[in-house]
């Protein structure tokens, strides 16, 4: 499997010309992705669309069995075209690569552990590669992991304790963010990514990814932070990084000399061909960034620790906000102001919601205990029927369990004297139903007999007539 995604990759893309030809109803169903490529060569991306459609109409699990492992492989190979669509520039438009992503997720319950397996061999495959890339100090991840992983995570529950599938690819990805040293805009954009996806995995279970967190809080602080001065960086608003890390990032630091023409999202062409880290490209990942921290804000606002997990975020964006141009010729755009301005108030306001409901830990209190007394106490009128117990509500508790076990008892007799005495009724009706019975079949049998005498006495007579002929 793992060959088969590396020829997809290296595959050659697919052709977007126009088909003279009508697009036919039926097609054979392919068995590797060779074989896809060789199908849908002659037709665009969204012909390749209709002819998924069609495919799963004709060899729907219904009309065959043997269509059950025919549509567990298309999901496979639908896979390697997500994979081969993600690493072409131009980009392919998001609408086609959602509608892919909505097939693969319907087709792989077709054979859910085939596809887990195939799912899983390529998340060991990016995670050696991540290994890898971090011993030789280069990015081994293409724009295909982030689409993979981006797939794996609408196909497959992410909010499970532990995944087959997404708990290793978390683990990749926290190490990639983590120990990677992003040299480059494509490999920053990757990372934004990935980071963006870890938001995705932990929306609904809301486990803390201090990777994540560490990784968006260092490139936000990139932005302004020299990255020759290390005391910069020390002052406790960023997790500690390495000379080289930091050195790195120094092609995100924002130059007042420089003016920003347009802000715009990260886009995927950014994960698939690297370019120079222009103005627009630092405001763009300034952007990013806080984005994804009113995000993760949004997402850990009930974590126990969530003071001391987004204080130093706060300490950051005051920074932020102190060293963003804001003159007149050399200003910061007014979306990433607004946008900074926003996340300061809703995070000083979460702060303070923090530290209001958070109550200092105190001292247990204990009812204090009596000395038990070990001197013997007597009553001089002694009664057996009562309760001398001088805890007046476990007497009480005590007399109300007495008396439901009488009342239980005596319950139980009266049930038991109603047993008996239907017992008799259907006793004495049974009786009366079997005297009748008896009864009947005497008038049956006296009946029979008188009958049986009567013919005895006919023969016995016309045998004397017969004799009395002779």
């Amino acid at each position: 499997m793992m060959q088969s995604h590396a020829a997809a990759r290296s595959a050659k893309p697919v052709s977007n010309h126009e088909s003279s030809s009508e697009l036919p109803f039926t097609f054979a169903a392919p068995t590797d992705y060779d074989a896809w490529v060789e199908l849908v060569a002659p037709y665009t991306l969204e012909q390749q669309l209709v002819i998924i459609k069609r495919m799963r109409t004709q060899y729907h699990i219904r009309l065959a069995p043997q269509n059950k492992g025919k549509l567990a492989a298309l999901a496979v190979i639908l896979t390697n075209h997500l994979a081969v669509l993600a690493e072409q520039n131009p980009p392919v438009s998001k609408q086609t690569i959602d509608e892919i992503v909505r097939h693969i997720g319907e087709l792989a319950p077709a054979d859910p552990e085939q596809f887990g397996e195939y799912c899983r061999e390529l998340v060991i495959g990016m995670q050696r590669r991540i290994q890898k890339g971090i011993r030789q100090q280069t990015n081994q991840l293409r724009a295909s992991d982030v689409a993979l992983a981006r797939l794996f995570v609408s196909v497959f529950s992410s909010s499970d304790r532990y995944h087959a599938i997404i708990t290793p690819m978390m683990v990749a990805i926290a190490q990639f963010l983590s120990q990677h040293t992003f040299a480059c805009v494509r490999d920053i954009s990757i990372g934004l990514a990935l980071a963006a996806i870890v938001h995705e995995t932990q929306r609904l279970s809301r486990r803390l990814v201090p990777e994540a967190l560490n990784f968006v809080t260092s490139i936000l602080a990139a932005t302004v932070c020299d990255h020759n001065d290390s005391h910069d960086w020390s002052d406790g608003c960023v997790f500690p990084l390495s000379r080289r890390q930091r050195e790195a990032l120094g092609i995100l630091h924002i130059n007042t000399a420089e003016k920003c023409t347009d802000v715009s999202d990260i886009s995927w062409a950014l994960l698939v061909e690297d370019v120079p880290a222009t103005a627009d490209i630092r405001y763009a990942v300034l952007r990013a960034c806080l984005a994804l921290c009113r995000r993760y804000v949004d997402c850990y606002f009930s974590l126990s620790a969530f003071i001391e997990c987004f204080q130093p975020l706060e300490l950051l964006l005051d920074k932020v906000c102190l060293r963003l141009p804001r003159f007149k010729l050399q200003r910061a755009p007014d979306a990433v102001l607004k946008l900074l301005e926003d996340l300061q108030s809703h995070l000083a306001d979460q702060l303070t919601s923090a530290r209001e409901s958070r109550i200092p830990l105190k001292m247990q209190y204990h009812k204090p205990l009596a000395i038990a007394s070990v001197a013997p106490k007597f009553e001089s009128s002694y009664n057996p029927e009562t309760h001398y117990d001088p805890d007046r509500d476990r007497s009480e508790i005590l007399k109300l369990r007495r008396q439901v076990a009488r009342e239980r008892r005596g319950a139980v007799r009266e049930l038991r004297r109603d047993a008996q005495f239907l017992a008799g009724e259907r006793l004495k009706e049974q009786k009366e139903k079997d005297k009748s019975y008896a009864d009947k079949m005497k008038k049956a049998w006296s009946v029979l007999e008188s009958d049986q005498s009567e013919m005895k006495k006919l023969d016995k007579q016309r045998i004397k007539d017969r004799k009395a002929k002779i």
